[in-house]
């Protein structure tokens, strides 16, 4: 993963400072297109549409957070996974139905935003071909292998040891806006 990572979550933070401004733009844009708050012009702002919600790329380098951003611009990508031990060893809160998120390129630069829909968790060694078909990366037999290999990187980088029996969290979302 790159410096930038969240390894409990799979994804990378964006970087602070140029793309803060990026990020407050998109997300302005963004809730009044997706129509997170319509009455906030009558009643003011409130919670849900003040706080600008959590921005990352997902995979562990710059091309593959920008191929995996595209497949949730188009509309293949309606789910990620990420190792559950890892939220666990950094003591990450876990996600949840209803959050919203800026999923973002490689360079940090936003693109979509998406409400979590579902969250599962199942022992990878039991998680079947409806996770990689909402993954929208491939075969079942790809998305196994591929995962593995990035579980193993992730498992590494937060200093816990890979275990082939360990569970996978699965976060579904659905994308309110795109850019």
């Amino acid at each position: 993963m790159s410096e930038n990572a969240t390894p409990a979550s799979g994804h990378q933070e964006t970087p602070a400072e140029p793309e803060d401004a990026l990020l407050e733009a998109f997300w302005t844009r963004a809730k009044n297109v997706a129509k997170i708050n319509p009455l906030e012009v009558i009643v003011g702002t409130d919670s849900t549409s003040a706080l600008r919600p959590s921005a990352f790329s997902m995979g562990d380098s710059p091309e593959q957070a920008d191929h995996l951003c595209q497949l949730v611009v188009d509309g293949v990508k309606r789910a990620t996974s990420s190792w559950l031990a890892s939220y666990r060893a950094e003591d990450a809160p876990l996600p949840e139905v209803g959050e919203l998120s800026i999923i973002c390129d490689g360079a940090g630069a936003p693109h979509a935003l998406t409400r979590t829909t579902k969250v599962a968790t199942v022992a990878f060694q039991e998680a079947g071909p409806e996770i990689a078909e909402a993954e929208g990366e491939g075969t079942f037999e790809e998305w196994k292998s591929e995962h593995e290999a990035f579980f193993r990187r992730e498992c590494q980088q937060v200093g816990i040891e890979f275990e082939p029996d360990g569970e996978v969290l699965t976060e579904y979302f659905e994308v309110l806006y795109k850019y």
